[in-house]
């Protein structure tokens, strides 16, 4: 793979959060950057600093990913300005918490289109262009989410779950192609989506939000994926508990995220 002097690098969700916060962290490294998000201020905003402080050559791509031919065409983008694309970074997402009989279903279809067709999309425009230069890396931003159900989590989980079984399949598939697949497992991170959601819809329990680990310590382990390309990364480490409790202990986990989640250990009525 290029160095980082050369490297090129698509980060959807570029405009807040772990987006913004890796696309800094990446500019440090020299790496050429393609920023793609819906608010093309924020992307412009992003782009001048990184190339105040880094001198960054990076190109901004305003895109809706949840239209499968913007999704396509961001991807085609950079690659036709930078002439290669050595990592997409699949992070846009959105978030519900909520009863699932109680989300409207336009609100469903955008979390789905962004959380998982979108990914589809970039993946799939991605891979081609991959195979053809010999080499790539496509890192998804999943969540623990996506690796335990949480009550009034069940259709962002539902997401996450399908990101998940989406890059493991994928990292089997393509490696004889020599592209890579990471998946990045964050349990909350304190960035502006979880400050989005009404929690006054959950009926049981604390709603209330509960601060996560720093975006920048998600982009960290990002750019370390880069280089080193494990399979997948929990963060805090800790978080894979969950995951292996679920696998293994499901009813006593069932009894933990009860606990956790909603201030009580015993089913309610």
């Amino acid at each position: 793979m290029a160095n980082n002097s050369s490297r090129v690098i698509l980060i959807t969700g570029a405009s807040s959060g772990i987006g913004w916060a890796t696309a800094l962290r990446a500019g440090r490294t020299g790496a050429k950057l393609a920023l793609v998000a819906r608010r093309q201020e924020k992307l412009d905003e992003l782009a001048d600093k990184l190339r105040s402080e880094f001198r960054t050559d990076c190109l901004v791509i305003p895109t809706d990913l949840r239209r499968p031919e913007q999704a396509e065409e961001c991807v085609l983008a950079a690659h036709r300005h930078f002439g290669r694309l050595d990592v997409l970074v699949n992070n846009a997402g959105v978030l519900i918490e909520e009863p699932f009989d109680m989300a409207a279903p336009g609100v469903v279809r955008d979390l789905v289109e962004t959380n998982f067709w979108a990914v589809y999309h970039t993946t799939r425009t991605a891979v081609p262009l991959m195979e053809k230069q010999g080499e790539g890396h496509i890192i998804n931003i999943g969540s623990v989410a996506g690796r335990r159900g949480i009550p009034y989590m069940a259709l962002y989980c539902a997401s996450k779950f399908a990101l998940t079984g989406f890059t493991e399949s994928l990292r089997l598939e393509l490696e004889h192609k020599n592209i890579f697949l990471t998946l990045i497992s964050p349990g909350g991170v304190e960035t502006p989506m979880p400050y989005s959601v009404d929690r006054s819809k959950i009926p049981l329990g604390n709603a209330t939000h509960r601060k996560g680990i720093p975006p920048e310590e998600v982009a960290d382990a990002i750019l370390r994926a880069v280089d080193k390309k494990p399979a997948e990364v929990f963060l805090p480490a800790y978080s894979k508990l969950a995951a292996v409790l679920t696998n293994t202990l499901p009813s006593l986990t069932d009894v933990i995220v009860r606990k956790v989640r909603l201030g009580r250990f015993f089913r309610w009525t």
